[in-house]
Parts: C-alpha cells; structure tokens; sequence
C-alpha cells in the first residue's frame, strides 16, 4: 500500500510538474525538468530500499477498495465536466487550477480509506495549490497551469516524502 502510494505520488508529481512548466523555456525548462525527474525517480528508487516506521499495522476498512474505486470514477468525471465546461465557457485559463481543485478534494475522502491521514493535508494543500491556479488563470493559462501545477507537484511529491519516512 505504502508503494503504491508514493509510486503514485511519483508519477503525477513529475505530470502536474511538465503541466505546470509551459511557462519556462528554453534551457530553464530542461533543468527544471531534469530536476523533478530525479525528485520522482528518486521517490521510486528509496520506495524499494526504506523500510516501513509504521507504529502500528495499517487498518483499511472492509469496503476500502470499493471507496477508491468509487472516489476515483467520481474524480474522472468531475475532471471530465470540467473540461467540457471550460471549453464551452471558453474559460480554459481557469481548467488547470479547476483540475487541481477536483484532485484535492478527491484526497479527502482517501485519507480514511488507506487509513493515511497525511492524505487529508494533501488535499487542503492541493486545493489551495488548484485555488492558486485559478486566481493565476486570470492572468492566463500560462500562469494559472504553473501555480497549479507545480504547487500539486511539490504537495504530491512532500506527501511521497512524508509516506516514505513514515511507511
């Protein structure tokens, strides 16, 4: 459970980075890039090697695989909505930081099901990283995608972090 976790953790911390980063060019881009690559491949490597600090046995309620299932369908169809809405709105500078916002929310309710509660403050973090992201959408995408998306790729990657050293 726990590598599952920050593996995912990982994976979309270094997408919500490249989504993010359409505002830096040229070689600031690569360095960038290089750099969030090693935090997520770095992530994925001590996964494998640190064993688990946990003081107690991990206590996932009967049902829990059905409320992922069920939080994650919500999550893609509420993302899905929104990108419809946008677009039809023409609000698009906003859908970064919207897309945030809906991720955030979704790592509510997970908290309980992993029985992790560090995902509770991952998702009041990523809300306000998405907030940020659309206060920045009105002064465009380009913004709006970078406060959204590299604020949910340094909260993903703190919680990958965080999951890690706790186990």
């Amino acid at each position: 459970m726990r590598r599952n976790g920050v593996m995912i953790c990982a994976f979309f911390g270094l997408g919500w980075f490249i989504g993010g980063a359409g505002i830096l060019t040229g070689p600031v881009y690569w360095v960038g890039f290089a750099l969030a690559a090693a935090v997520s491949i770095g992530l994925v490597v001590a996964v494998h090697r640190v064993e688990s600090a946990r003081e107690r046995p991990r206590e996932l309620p009967k049902h829990w695989g059905r409320s992922y299932g069920i939080w994650i369908a919500f999550e893609v169809v509420l993302i899905a909505a929104a990108i419809v809405l946008c677009n039809a709105l023409d609000l698009v500078d906003f859908l970064p930081g919207v897309i945030a916002v809906i991720v955030g929310l979704h790592f509510i309710p997970l908290a309980p099901a992993f029985d992790e509660p560090k995902y509770k403050w991952t998702g009041y973090a990523m809300t306000a990283a998405g907030l940020g992201g659309v206060a920045g959408g009105l002064d465009g995408v380009s913004l709006g995608g970078a406060i959204a998306g590299f604020g949910s790729a340094v909260v993903l990657w703190t919680t990958g972090f965080a999951v890690l050293k706790r186990g």
